[in-house]
């Protein structure tokens, strides 16, 4: 019989030993451990989240903050890229695919398993002013399509960069490309076929 307030309810074996381990391991009771996961769940619920997401989210946060990534409100990004563009237009390129290059390894070093699916998680998590963005794994090849109507022609040229020299640094070359206000389309293939021709659309 149950204790009053109490239910008995079923967990699968392999979860109870992990959770026995870590109780053990803080000094702390099952109980209270299996009512503190049920209360983030239901909070979580609350939000209109999933524990799921939630650990995402802090998954996401930690990659950003081994990036180096800093909150700065939109506008004031853009009124500074702008004039930074307008004066070292080919540094900027240049810095902005250099840190491409490095997030993409810093991906590789931290993020081994499923790391296409991680990064495009990043992206898609991490872009919030873009209205689509959709990274697509087929036959070995990536297809990155990005469209927004707020990306300005200095900011699709600098985040251009930056996805190229992320998945340089993966491994991967461009196939074909083309950009315009707004869109990025990239066709990326592994580099151990870097013989075979490479076609090059750009527009400005």
């Amino acid at each position: 019989m149950t204790k009053k307030g109490r239910k008995l309810i079923l967990v699968r074996n392999d979860l109870l030993e992990q959770a026995i381990k870590i109780t053990a391991k803080e000094g702390r009771t099952l109980f209270s451990f299996t009512n503190e996961i049920f209360e983030h769940a239901i909070k979580a619920y609350n939000m209109k989240a999933t524990l799921k997401d939630v650990i995402e989210y802090y998954k996401l946060m930690n990659v950003c903050k081994g990036l180096g990534y800093t909150l700065v409100p939109y506008e004031i990004f853009m009124k500074m890229a702008k004039k930074l563009y307008e004066k070292e237009r080919k540094k900027m390129l240049e810095e902005w695919y250099e840190f491409g290059f490095w997030a993409g390894s810093y991906f590789e070093a931290k993020y081994n398993e499923n790391l296409i699916e991680t990064v495009k998680s990043f992206l898609q998590s991490t872009l919030w002013n873009i209205d689509e963005l959709c990274v697509d794994l087929k036959d070995n090849e990536i297809d990155l399509k990005c469209f927004s109507k707020n990306l300005t022609p200095e900011y699709t040229g600098m985040l251009a960069k930056f996805i190229e020299g992320l998945f340089n640094s993966l491994g991967y070359v461009v196939k074909s490309n083309k950009r315009l206000r707004g869109i990025i389309i990239f066709k990326l293939r592994p580099k151990k076929e870097e013989n075979s021709e490479i076609k090059l659309s750009v527009e400005n």
